[in-house]
C-alpha cells in the first residue's frame, strides 16, 4: 500500500499545496461525525461507501486513517496548508478525543486489574503478574506466572485479550455453554447412601456408642452440604444466563459481565486460556 506524503485532502500542484475538493468533503465529514459521537470505525465504514480512496491502490478505510485526520492540526491552515476546517472545530474534536483517551486508560487499568486478581497459573497455581518484556521498540506487555521457577510461558497482553474475547463472545452467542456440569453427583450420592446405611446398622446394634453415631451423623450432614453446594448450581447458572442476555457480541469482552460471571482465569497452558465461571463451569479456547 502506498504511503501518503501529505495529509489526505491535499495534493501538490505547481510546487504548491492545494485542496482536493472531494477528499476535503470527507475531512469535514470526519470532524462533524466525530463531534456528533461517531467512532473512528463507524466513520471509516461510511467512507468505504463513498468510493473515495485514502490510498490509490486500496478502497479500504480503517480507524487509524480517520484518527490521523482528527489529530492533524494542519487542516486548520498551519504550515502553508490551506484550511479545510476552522480551529474551533479542530479543538472541539480533540477535546473529545483526549477525554475518550483518559476514559480508555482508566477502563484498561480496571480491566487489567480484574485479570490479575482473578488470574492463576494452570501449571503451579501461583498468581499471574503483568510485566514489561523485551527492549526498546521490541518491548511489549505480557502476563506470566509469578512463580520464578515455573516453566510456564508468558502470554502477550493483546493475545490474551483476544483469547478472553473469543471465549466470552462464544458464551454470549450460545448461553447454554454456561450450564454447570454435574459429573461427580452420582459418586457423591453413593457416599451418602453408604454412610446412611452404616448409621442405620449402628443404631440397631446394642454395643454402638452414642458419640460414634453422632459423629457419623455430623459427617453425613457435611457430605450432603458439600454435595449440594457442588452440584446444585441451577440458581447460579440462571444468574449467569440472565447476565449474558444483556450483552451482544463485542470487540472487547465487557468488564461488568466478567465481574459478574467469572471466578478464575487459568492463563497459560496448551491453549493459552481457560475461564472458570462462578458455577464452576470451565470454558476453554476452541483453537
Amino acid at each position: 500500500m502506498a504511503n501518503r506524503y501529505i495529509p489526505f485532502g491535499y495534493e501538490i500542484q505547481n510546487a504548491e499545496i492545494v485542496i482536493v475538493n472531494q477528499e476535503a468533503l470527507l475531512v469535514k465529514s470526519a470532524f462533524e461525525l466525530y463531534i456528533a459521537g461517531k467512532s473512528y470505525n463507524q466513520i471509516a465504514e461510511r467512507f468505504v461507501l463513498s468510493g473515495i480512496r485514502y490510498n490509490p491502490d486500496s478502497a479500504k478505510w480503517n480507524k487509524n486513517m480517520v484518527k490521523r485526520m482528527i489529530e492533524n492540526e494542519k487542516y486548520t491552515g498551519l504550515e502553508e496548508y490551506p484550511p479545510i476546517i476552522d480551529a474551533k472545530q479542530y479543538h472541539k474534536a480533540n477535546r473529545i478525543r483526549l477525554s475518550k483517551n483518559i476514559k480508555a486508560d482508566s477502563d484498561k487499568m480496571e480491566y487489567d486489574k480484574f485479570i490479575r486478581t482473578h488470574g492463576e497459573c494452570p501449571a503451579c497455581g501461583f498468581r499471574i503478574k503483568r510485566q514489561r518484556q523485551g527492549h526498546d521498540k521490541g518491548a511489549y506487555t505480557a502476563y506470566k506466572c509469578s512463580n520464578p521457577i515455573c516453566p510456564a510461558k508468558s502470554i502477550h497482553e493483546e493475545t490474551l485479550y483476544e483469547y478472553i474475547n473469543e471465549i466470552i463472545n462464544r458464551l454470549i452467542d450460545n448461553i447454554s455453554l454456561a450450564d454447570a456440569e454435574v459429573k461427580m453427583q452420582s459418586r457423591t450420592n453413593e457416599s451418602i447412601d453408604e454412610l446412611t446405611n452404616e448409621i442405620y446398622i449402628k443404631t440397631i446394634k446394642d454395643d454402638t456408642e452414642k458419640d460414634e453415631i453422632l459423629k457419623d451423623i455430623y459427617k453425613l450432614a457435611k457430605i450432603k452440604f458439600k454435595a449440594y453446594t457442588k452440584t446444585d448450581m441451577s440458581k447460579i447458572t440462571e444468574k449467569i444466563r440472565q447476565e449474558l442476555c444483556k450483552y451482544g457480541i463485542s470487540e472487547k469482552a465487557p468488564l461488568p459481565l466478567m465481574e459478574t460471571i467469572v471466578s478464575k482465569f487459568y492463563i497459560g497452558g496448551d491453549k493459552g486460556l481457560k475461564i472458570k465461571l462462578i458455577n464452576e463451569k470451565i470454558l476453554e479456547r476452541e483453537g
